[in-house]
């Protein structure tokens, strides 16, 4: 009779170990978003680059710090940063990103890129990895520029409800604001 308990408690602890280990393992998704601001690419390339205009795009960024690890030169130029911010559906939980950043410049000077990869911790160890490519280029059907990014995230399986709210809900706002910086 005891062996028998025994061998379904483990049964039990093995069941619920592969329920969590599926529910709270990380999974790749990816989302895209596009705007059209109406001034030129370059102009909206060094706006954008500029880290201290980040709390302007987001709000949810209460505070950040550049890294050492800067080089390059204006063509190519790579830096990195810490990020705090709130989130924007529990504005009582914050997060740390350590954030790799490069930022490119096309020869005709008409396409821009900001490359970059993010750590994003909850609890000092939660860790979830993203990356995010963002063009600028002409916008030839409305002139200005069209700026779009590609972002791959990682998020654990049971919150992809809330990071897709999140990412969207984050994402959109900052477009909104982008193009409200730059509206006539």
């Amino acid at each position: 009779m005891r062996v028998h308990v025994k061998k379904n408690l483990l049964i039990r602890l093995i069941i619920s170990l592969l329920v969590i280990y599926v529910l709270f393992r990380s999974k790749w998704n990816s989302a895209s978003f596009s705007t059209s601001v109406s001034e030129n690419p370059h102009q909206i390339w060094e706006f954008v680059s500029d880290l201290n205009n980040a709390k302007k795009l987001n709000p949810s960024i209460f505070e950040f710090y550049i890294t050492d690890h800067d080089k390059g030169n204006y063509e190519h130029w790579e830096y990195g940063a810490v990020i705090y911010e709130t989130m924007s559906f529990i504005p009582l939980l914050t997060n740390v990103n350590y954030a790799d950043f490069t930022l490119k410049t096309s020869p005709n000077k008409d396409h821009y890129k900001i490359l970059s990869t993010y750590k994003t911790c909850f609890f000092s160890y939660a860790c979830l990895h993203s990356k995010s490519e963002m063009t600028f280029s002409y916008d030839a059907a409305n002139g200005g520029t069209k700026v779009r990014e590609l972002i791959d995230y990682q998020c654990p399986f049971i919150f992809s409800w809330l990071c897709s709210k999140e990412l969207t809900n984050q994402r959109n706002e900052w477009m909104e604001r982008l193009k409200n910086i730059y509206q006539h």
